[in-house]
């Protein structure tokens, strides 16, 4: 039996995966699927609402994995498996490219640091 985990475009093929350790699993998702589904959105400017898909993602994946529809259980086991929030997941990674960006010594990326010691100053604060 051949099943298939898909998160955006990366698709992982597992065999028998009803007898794979769902501990497994996340660990191929969190490794795999969510870089993917992350990808880029660290220069991007997101409202609100837009986190809302990828949360939705986030949760239906558990939710898939760990076959319950509860959200407090999914909740859980986001929180035992270490994967945060899409809000707290950019944020994080914002704060990295950002501080990756104000130390290259390259002539276009100095005409941004401004702009992105001032964003990192506002937006990653609570990280």
């Amino acid at each position: 039996m051949l099943s298939v985990l898909s998160i955006g475009h990366s698709m992982v093929f597992l065999e028998e995966l009803v007898e794979l350790p769902r501990g497994y699993i996340v660990q191929l998702a969190k490794s795999k699927c969510f870089p993917v589904l992350f990808y880029g959105l660290e220069v991007c400017s997101l409202r609100k609402y837009q986190y809302k898909p990828i949360n939705y993602v986030l949760n239906s994946t558990f939710r898939k994995i760990f076959n319950n529809r509860s959200q407090e259980t999914v909740d859980v086991c986001l929180e035992m498996f270490g994967c945060l929030q899409a809000e707290r997941t950019i944020a994080i990674r914002k704060r990295k490219f950002l501080n990756k960006l104000s130390f290259i010594h390259n002539a276009l990326c100095r005409v941004f640091l401004v702009t992105a010691k001032a964003e990192l100053e506002s937006c990653c604060t609570d990280v």
